[in-house]
């Protein structure tokens, strides 16, 4: 019906086969097809995609060959059909991107002329389902577009209404006309500018001190304008609340601004009426609210948060810190906080619902990701200076009295970081975000807690999960062990279990293999222990890669080298009777028991390290000849392990690449004295 605007005159439409009836291998029944449609329909699915679902992953090539009729008569008889026709819905769409398109560039003809030819193509499908009874016969399609000379005059009489409602009080009714323009739908541009000369007028009010609460009687006139007042101020920060779950990433920014520099107005008037600190933190409290709940949160949006803000003031980061630990609260009601508001629109809910509503029903938690990027992203750890504390969104009065506000103590800064940690932690994390928690333990978050040994459940229980997890908190066990005297029993037990195939090929091999050096670098370690890690470590080479097997040598080599005791692995021959003196062959001549997981009893002290020995013979010619280090004298120093940790296959592909040959090969070749070899059909069909 609607044909495109190109020279051909042909039509569109699918080619189907010519026999209407199913083949012989699809299974499905038309009761399971219309159950699918129904479904998919439900969840907002399209009919078009509801198609290619079915085909795609049910394996039904035409739905009309399995039922006899087609989806939108399906979903029609069961009440599931779109209101509108796909194909006018879509070509609306299009009209509306178009205009959005005008709205920043006014001056695109090429997009205003495309625009009548989709409006034109929407007239004629529009009254086609009319004529066809899909549609009503009041149905009526309206321009979505606001002309440009439209949009400007709007915008110059939101000028003149925000000139108005600062310069004089009678002109406040102007606010409720400049916030019904910020939140039309006409003109984008129209919007942005009421939304920030919404900003700049409460920024005055709050400046005047006309949105503070005074002691009058609630009967004055006053009182009634400064209830009016804060009724319309709520709605405005609700509406930049509102933005800042939008998609777009400017949008979000900017309301963010807005939201803070209401919240250092409010700062600042309380601070005039009463001379006092009073930091609105009902305020901050809703903004991060909003963030850490917000699904879509863009990138951008959180780091601006971190840096712009939770980095530049002490005081912001102080409250966040203890609006975090609230919001992770199981018991925390959002709406309480609302409950004081006069004129809410905002519904009650019990705190289950609450809970599951804020994402924390689903399997991604959304509040765990963003508030886990935004406390990532502080890069300005608690002070133990009191004089390091300067910089505060909300000024401190120039006298405080006796007792000093919390914002200004160190030790209360350091409070509220290791409660927001701990808080965090307690709640269901995701693998990744797991995993990127152990990553900065040991350093960012550990040396900064009241109480480091707060974490030795969490580290623990990392620990004992197994797998790259268990890679990833040694970091932050070995510094609860080290510098706060944690005993942990059975941590060599479970180290050495964490040797298996899978740690050659894992991401974090390196920072194990650091780890590891460090753990058996002490010299009262008993030499059974020892012998246990450099033969385990001996026997998973063998199946290691090269860049494995680099590690794994040095390694071993280290461990013999710092522990004399353990020397005897290299000169006992496999099969070796210590008691009767002689060698013996046996079907398992190696003592060594690689399933027991317990260094005592897996008797790799009464083993040898035989696979040395075969390493020595490996294809790759440097590995070999690092092996070989095991049949000379041990009077060469210890190899820094670092050198040998970040090797792949292409770096040893580079180096090998790379290495000028000391001698040239010799190559000879004989010129050819025919055409065609001797013996070739070719050869003998041109010899006939």
């Amino acid at each position: 019906m609607g044909r495109m605007y190109t020279p051909g005159k042909g039509i569109s439409k699918s080619a189907i086969p010519y026999r209407r009836t199913p083949p012989s291998w699809v299974k499905a029944t038309p009761e399971d097809v219309c159950e699918q449609i129904c479904k998919l329909a439900r969840k907002g699915t399209s009919p078009s995609q509801i198609g290619i679902i079915l085909r795609d992953s049910q394996g039904v090539p035409l739905v009309s060959a399995i039922t006899g009729t087609k989806i939108v008569r399906i979903l029609r008889a069961n009440g599931l059909a779109p209101q509108v026709p796909e194909d006018l819905h879509f070509l609306i769409r299009k009209a509306v991107s178009i205009n959005k398109h005008l709205e920043r560039n006014r001056k695109d003809n090429d997009a205003k002329y495309r625009k009548s030819l989709v409006e034109a193509r929407i007239r004629r499908l529009v009254k086609y389902y009319k004529t066809s009874g899909q549609l009503p016969s009041s149905w009526e399609y309206k321009d979505p577009g606001f002309t440009y000379d439209e949009a400007q005059k709007l915008i110059e009489q939101v000028r003149q209404w925000e000139s108005s409602v600062i310069q004089n009080q009678q002109g406040l009714n102007n606010i409720v006309d400049i916030f019904n323009v910020a939140k039309g739908q006409e003109s984008a541009e129209a919007s942005f500018v009421a939304i920030n000369a919404l900003g700049r007028i409460y920024s005055a009010l709050w400046t005047k001190g006309l949105l503070n609460r005074t002691k009058d009687s609630n009967d004055s006139a006053q009182e009634k304008v400064g209830d009016w007042l804060r009724t319309n101020y709520n709605m405005y920060v609700d509406l930049l609340r509102g933005i800042l779950k939008c998609k777009e990433a400017p949008m979000q920014i900017g309301a963010l601004r807005l939201l803070i520099q209401m919240l250092e107005k409010e700062g600042h008037s309380a601070h005039r009426l009463a001379n006092v600190y009073s930091f609105p933190n009902s305020s901050l409290l809703a903004i991060v609210e909003s963030v850490l709940d917000n699904a879509n949160a863009s990138e951008h949006l959180l780091r601006t948060f971190a840096e712009s803000y939770i980095n530049s003031y002490d005081d912001i980061r102080y409250y966040f810190y203890r609006n975090v630990v609230k919001l992770a609260s199981p018991e925390y009601d959002p709406f309480k906080r609302n409950s004081g508001r006069k004129n809410s629109n905002i519904p009650g809910s019990d705190t289950r619902k609450n809970r599951e509503s804020r994402g924390f029903a689903d399997g991604v938690p959304v509040f765990v990701k963003n508030a886990f990027s935004i406390m990532n992203l502080v890069r300005v750890m608690p002070k133990t200076d009191i004089t390091d504390l300067t910089d505060f969104c909300v000024k401190l009065p120039d006298e405080i009295g006796e007792t000093e506000p919390s914002v200004q103590s160190p030790s209360a800064h350091k409070r509220a970081f290791s409660e927001a940690w701990l808080a965090l932690l307690r709640l269901p994390l995701t693998p990744d975000t797991y995993k990127q928690v152990l990553l900065v333990m040991h350093k960012r978050i550990i040396p900064h807690m009241t109480d480091p040994k707060a974490l030795m459940d969490f580290l623990s229980n990392s620990y004992d999960a197994g797998g790259p997890t268990s890679l990833l908190a040694l970091n932050g066990l070995f510094t609860l062990i080290t510098d706060y005297n944690l005993n942990y029993p059975q941590f060599y037990e479970k180290l050495y279990t964490l040797l298996d195939r899978n740690l050659f090929h894992v991401k974090y091999r390196a920072r194990f293999f650091r780890l590891l050096e460090i753990f058996l670098a002490s010299s009262h370690l008993p030499a059974y222990l020892i012998a246990a890690f450099a033969k385990r470590i001996s026997r998973l080479a063998l199946s290691a890669p090269p860049s494995g097997i680099v590690i794994a040598i040095p390694m071993v080599y280290n461990l013999l080298k710092a522990h004399p005791s353990c020397m005897v692995l290299i000169h006992r021959m496999p099969g070796y009777d210590s008691e009767a003196g002689e060698q013996k062959i046996a079907e398992e001549a190696d003592m060594f028991v690689p399933a027991e997981n317990d260094p005592a009893k897996c008797m790799a002290l009464q083993s040898s390290l035989w696979e040395m020995e075969t390493l020595q013979h490996h294809y790759y010619a440097n590995i070999a000849t690092l092996a070989n280090i095991f049949n000379e004298p041990f009077h060469k120093p210890s190899f820094v392990l670092e050198d040998f940790l970040d090797h792949t296959y292409a770096t040893f592909f580079e180096s090998d690449t790379a290495r000028k040959p000391r001698k040239a090969p010799a190559l000879a070749t004989q010129p050819p004295a025919s055409l065609f070899r001797p013996g070739d059909a070719m050869g003998d069909f041109m010899a006939y």
